[in-house]
Order: structure tokens, then sequence, then C-alpha cells
């Protein structure tokens, strides 16, 4: 029996005990093998500070208790600052192993005081009552009187029109009852989670469904290391459910699902493949999508910022805003491709520029052609809601608008290494000579994070403001690029 003294759970440590008792394990026991938060992750916390600043600004006179890394010493000095009956900040308390940092706690009526939890999300989330259920318990433990307990997120339907208005931008919710709830629970699941880190050995925890709720685990590169890096079974498309079965039937590969096992026709095609080690091909109905095409031909492709606090007026919250694009003209079959492209400066909506330009560059006929088209259609409906007088323009270029993901959702084209994913990323190497794998920025998500970095952070010099547009350029041309080397791929298919 390890005979170390219990440590303390903050709120975040019992929530992932509640995810996975293996998690909480290696938290204590193996920190260090645990991954580093990467840059998205990053980004969300570096959101949800902002929300929760801005949360502050609504409590004036409020007191932000400086933060100690010493549990007793947070409390100790929260405990202090109460008794000025003002707004905290920060405040941390510590009843028996439990330790947790409440966003807010504003003094209400009869001594008693309200918690706030700010969250960066839209909604009420469920794993949120636990979370607050947490904070209740240690700071009631402590000595506080909690009268009642408020979620606050952000509202989705505000739109900005001058100065963020913390208030409207704001909702709250009463989430008491549900905390309450589950309050008596807490004692037993923190008896279980100490037990499981004073304990020599990690927990033997089956992978499952659990992993990814409700949020990704950082044990993946750990626990699901035994699946076979190549033609596992959770690359099955649409066959999260069925992967697992297989799973516990000890099948991991799909070159070993058997014959009799039922599968949808699209899992049928990469079952072939893969066993086979050659792409599905269907001819006709790739001539049938190449015919639908008209010349001349224009290749998309945006990149966008979706902030919870919205950086622009006539915006919502996490409503995608295009600051980049890149266009590909070929006019007919005969000619190169011709290039236009832009990036926002930032210092004013990007959105009526592009719209300005891309109708002075579409024409009135031919197609335009994206990569999962849905996305290109809602950021030009969305930036047209903003700017009306486009609105007409840009209901007549959805119709002209064709998906080149269409092929490969249909499994029109399918090959091996795709892994299951119709993804670019994916199709790209598998059907052309490029890659990404050299590119600075390689994916939506990060260039969405280095815009906002360089364009909207504080201290960045412009050398390295002009490195990161001349990085993003790169990465938005080759999306575009590679969509016409995809068409050319498939047309050099039907052609054999």
């Amino acid at each position: 029996m390890n005979n170390r003294p219990s440590p303390f759970l903050s709120k975040t440590k019992y929530l992932d005990g509640l995810k996975c008792p293996k998690l909480l394990w290696y938290e204590y026991n193996r920190r260090d093998e645990l991954p580093e938060i990467d840059a998205a992750t990053q980004a969300v916390m570096d959101q949800g500070k902002a929300v929760g600043e801005l949360a502050q600004t609504l409590f004036p006179g409020g007191i932000a208790v400086q933060r100690e890394f010493i549990p007793e010493k947070q409390s100790e000095k929260s405990l202090d600052a109460i008794k000025h009956r003002k707004p905290l900040f920060e405040a941390g308390f510590v009843y028996k192993q439990a330790y947790a940092l409440a966003d807010i706690l504003n003094p209400s009526e009869k001594n008693a005081w309200d918690l706030i939890e700010v969250k960066s999300s839209t909604s009420v989330k469920d794993e949120y009552y636990s979370d607050v259920a947490f904070q209740k318990y240690t700071y009631e433990g402590a000595g506080l009187k909690i009268r009642k307990c408020y979620l606050m997120y952000v509202n989705n339907q505000y739109v900005r029109k001058g100065k963020i208005e913390p208030k409207k931008l704001l909702a709250t919710e009463d989430i008491t009852k549900q905390c309450d709830e589950l309050i008596p629970e807490i004692e037993q699941s923190m008896a279980d989670m100490l037990g499981v880190i004073r304990k020599a050995d990690e927990p033997r925890v089956k992978i499952g469904p659990h992993c990814e709720a409700p949020y990704p685990c950082p044990l993946e590169a750990i626990c699901w290391k035994f699946l076979p890096q190549d033609n596992n079974v959770f690359c099955l498309y649409s066959g999260k459910k069925k992967a697992y079965e297989l799973m516990e039937q000890g099948i991991l590969s799909i070159c070993d699902i058997k014959e009799d096992i039922k599968l949808s026709d699209k899992q049928q095609i990469q079952l072939l493949c893969h066993k086979n080690g050659v792409p599905h091909i269907d001819k006709k109905g790739i001539e049938g999508f190449l015919s639908t095409l008209e010349y001349p031909l224009y290749f998309l492709d945006f990149e966008t910022i979706n902030p919870a606090i919205p950086f622009y007026d006539n915006s919502r919250p996490f409503e995608v805003i295009p600051f980049q694009y890149s266009l590909f003209i070929i006019k007919n079959k005969d000619t190169k491709p011709e290039h236009h492209s832009y990036i926002a400066p930032g210092d004013k909506d990007p959105r009526a520029e592009i719209l300005k330009q891309l109708k002075a560059l579409l024409g009135n006929s031919g197609s335009i052609i994206a990569y999962n088209a849905t996305f290109e259609k809602t950021t030009l409906r969305h930036a047209s809601e903003a700017y009306v007088e486009y609105q007409s323009w840009v209901a007549e270029l959805e119709e002209r608008i064709v998906d080149l993901l269409i092929p490969f959702r249909q499994f029109l084209y399918y090959h091996p290494k795709q892994a299951g994913s119709a993804s670019l990323k994916n199709v790209l190497p598998v059907m052309t000579h490029s890659n990404y794998s050299a590119m600075e920025i390689a994916d939506g998500g990060m260039a969405s994070i280095e815009y906002a970095r360089v364009t909207f952070g504080e201290d960045v010099d412009e050398k390295e403001r002009q490195r990161v547009y001349s990085a993003l350029e790169k990465y938005c041309d080759l999306d575009t690029k590679g969509m016409i080397e995809i068409l050319e791929a498939l047309h050099d298919i039907i052609s054999k």
C-alpha cells in the first residue's frame, strides 16, 4: 500500500476522474508522459480566459485574488478576501482533499454568496453540473454559504453593434437544483479517486466511447497504441459503433473482418480495397460527376476565424468570418490557371472587401469548385447577411457551386491509404504528388489561430506578422491548387 499523503483533488482532476480513472492516475503518477497542450487546446483555453475576463466587468468593484500555487495559501488569502463582501474573482478554497477556484463569487443576501461559473460555450452542458457541484461542495465545506449556482455562457444570438455589451453577450442560467442533486455523490467519488491515485500500478480501463466524451482524452496515444497504425477497424466509414463491436470480438484490422460480418456498401468497398491494396474506381460515376462541370472553372477556398467575442460589428459569437481567400480561374481546357488571393489586414471587417472582390472575379457563369462546399456556401451566406446588398448575388452564386468532395464521399473513388477519410488532406496525397507535410501551417484550425494571434494579439512585430501571412498564403494556395490536381487526376482515371 502506498503511504504517500493524500493529494488535493482540484476541480479539473475531479472531472478527469469522473471521465476515466486511468487518466486521473496518470495525472498524479506519470504526469511527464502526458502530451503537452497543443495549439488548438491552448487557443480554446485562451478564449475561455477572455470570456471570463469579460464576465468580470459585470461585477464592478470586484477583487481578483492573487494566485498561489499552494492550495492552503490560496484558501487563506480567499478566506481573508471574503470579509470585504465584494465580488471575488479566482478565489480558491480547500475542504478535506478538495480544492477549487471560483470564476466569480458574488455576495448575496444574509451573508451568503452566489457562485458563477463562466464558460465560453453557447449552452449549458451536462458535464458542467459536476463541475459546479464540486465547487459548491468545496466552498460550503470551507465555511461559505452558497445561495445559488449559476452558469454564465455565450449568447450566440447576440449581434455586435459598436462596443461589446457584456450583459447581452453573456447569458446566465440557474443550475442550483442540478448541482445539489450531485453533491451527495462527491464524498464517495473522491474517496474512490484518492484510492486510484495511491495505487502503485495504473488502473486497467477498456477503451470505449468515453475516451472521446465529454472531451478527447490526452491518453489516446497510450491507450490506443495496440491498434494497427494502418487499416485498423476505426477507419471504417461512419463505423465507430461497428468498430467497437469488432474490437470486442478481437478484430482490430479491417483486413481481418470476415465475410459473414454485416457491413454497409461503402464499408464493403473499404474491406475489398484494404485486403487487395488497390483503389476502388467507379469510372461511370466519376464521368457523371465531371460532366456537371462548366467552364470557366473557379477553384475557391476560404480561411476563417470564429471568435467567441465578435471582432466586428454585425457579427455573432462564433460566427465564421472569412479573412482570406484563394481563387484559381481556368477559363477553358486550353488555358493555364489564373490566381487571385487576399488576406485581410484585420483593421476592419474583411467581409465587405472579400464579397466585393469575389463578385468582380466570379463572373456570371461557370462552375465554382470547393472542397466540402457547404463551408464555403455558409461562409458566403453569413457574410451577405451582414452586407445585404450582396444577398441576391450570393443566392445566385450558390447554384453554381460544385462540391469536389462528392466523388470521394460517395466512394466513386477510394484508396486504402485514405484510411476511411474523404478529407482533402487524405485524398490529395493518394491522387497526386502533393501533400501538406512540409507546410508551416497545414490545417484550417492552425490557420485561424495564427491569423488571430498576429493580427489581434499584443506585441507582434511586423516581421512576424508578414512571416505568418506568407505561410497562410502558401497553405490556402495549396488547398486550391490541390483541387485542380485532384480534378486532373479524375480526368486521367476516366481517360484510361
